[in-house]
């Protein structure tokens, strides 16, 4: 008895299992796990975190390289000689001034420097890195936002075929049963053998119909694997898609991409204007450093100093570049207005279908029910040969219609909570 009692629990405990590998929320969390660029842009908020630390190591680290230098400057007709390597060539010589080249230059130094006093400029540069990684995340997030609609609504789409193909199974299982019963009153002569034939083809009519469903839902399954990353080795049944609407928010998407947006431009600016700040710099050298090659090895030494760079004029290029920030800030300004005006009637329009829907389906199901009783009793007149094929087949025409009619319903239902949801956010 404990065996059995495991088994059960162990089966359901693994149909459930099953059920979640397959779920709504199983492809939406697959899709934005295996989308490649949602990986892209991971990558780039992690290029952009490491960025950081190239702009303390640019700003504010020493900054060591060596150099070497070797130049000759010859004179010719220098006292007799054709050419000669001097600093003190003779009037008659000809070549450089020796004032300028000294002869020539033989040097060979390690050179430091660093920037000082940059804090404010390794801010404003860090600042604007920080709203470019926020950038990227508000995009991530606008990714998944558009891949669940997409995933959410191929599964909905999905779901539709299935339902439709479980509810054509359900109608060939039946005139299988009504067939043999119409053979059987066919052979007692109470009805015609074209009665029987006609629902024979009605039968074959529907087993097309079952064969393209199937198709249908297959290529919507593979569908659904392709936005999700997630291979398609078998096509299980899909449970019934959870969707619930989303609580109206106290701040949308756009808000917070409008938010970044502006500060972008506010970084970009100051990292703009960080050339017009007075900068300072400590230089220092140490190494060789000759202009004749005698006594060269007592020519090693070291140098230091420290340099100011202050910017007086520049064109007016400062002026024009904060104007151009604040024609592009007034276009952010437009979009935003533009932009709360299009989402409010959008949700408001989109709740007005849902509720008109949500009517709607509740009459269908009314209507369904009605048409399930006429069915049952025609069934039961069929049985003692009281009706005619042609008018038990087009009950059954009907009553398929209005089937198929509540599922697009429900389907579209569930395409006004995903769009509703995309929405509003």
């Amino acid at each position: 008895m404990r065996q059995l009692a495991f088994w059960i629990l162990f089966f359901i405990v693994a149909n459930s299992l099953h059920a979640q590998e397959n779920d709504l929320e199983y492809f939406i969390a697959k899709a934005e796990e295996n989308v490649p660029i949602l990986l892209e842009n991971e990558n780039l908020q992690k290029i952009g975190a490491l960025q950081n630390d190239m702009i303390h190591a640019q700003n504010n680290a020493f900054q060591v390289g060596a150099s070497s230098d070797i130049l000759i400057a010859p004179y010719f007709n220098n006292n007799g000689k054709l050419l000669d390597i001097t600093t003190m060539p003779s009037a008659n010589a000809i070549g450089y001034d020796v004032g300028i080249t000294n002869g020539g230059l033989y040097s060979a130094q390690v050179n430091v420097t660093r920037n000082l006093f940059n804090k404010a400029i390794v801010d404003n540069l860090l600042f604007q890195n920080k709203m470019g990684i926020e950038a990227l995340q508000l995009t991530s997030e606008d990714i998944k936002n558009q891949l669940g609609k997409n995933v959410t609504d191929t599964y909905i789409l999905a779901y539709q075929i299935q339902l439709q193909e479980n509810f054509t199974k359900n109608i060939i299982e039946d005139f299988e049963k009504r067939l043999s019963v119409v053979e059987l009153l066919v052979k007692r002569g109470i009805l015609l053998e074209s009665d029987y034939l006609l629902l024979q083809v009605d039968l074959e009519n529907r087993r097309l119909e079952l064969d393209q469903l199937h198709n249908n839902f297959n290529n919507a399954y593979t569908q659904l694997g392709n936005l999700s990353g997630v291979e398609v080795i078998e096509f299980p049944v899909l449970p019934e898609p959870k969707i619930a609407l989303e609580t109206q928010m106290d701040s949308f998407f756009y808000e917070r991409r409008f938010i970044n947006d502006s500060l972008q431009l506010t970084a970009n600016q100051e990292v703009f204007e960080n050339q017009y700040k007075p900068q300072v710099q400590v230089y220092g050298n140490s190494g060789l450093n000759a202009v004749e090659l005698a006594n060269i090895e007592r020519k090693a030494g070291l140098s230091a100093g420290l340099r100011l760079t202050i910017p007086i004029y520049d064109g007016k290029q400062r002026k024009i570049n904060a104007m151009q920030n604040r024609l592009m800030y007034e276009n952010l300004e437009a979009y935003k207005r533009n932009t709360e005006i299009q989402l409010q009637n959008n949700l408001e329009s989109i709740r007005d279908q849902i509720t008109t829907a949500e009517k709607n389906l509740a009459d269908m199901e009314i209507q369904l029910g009605k048409q399930e009783n006429i069915l049952e009793i025609f069934k039961g007149k069929l049985v003692q040969g009281q009706v005619s094929i042609i008018d038990y087949l087009n009950i059954i025409q009907n009553y398929r219609l209005m089937a198929y009619t509540k599922m697009q319903a429900q389907t579209n239902l569930w395409l006004l909570y995903s769009q509703f949801n995309f929405t509003n956010w």
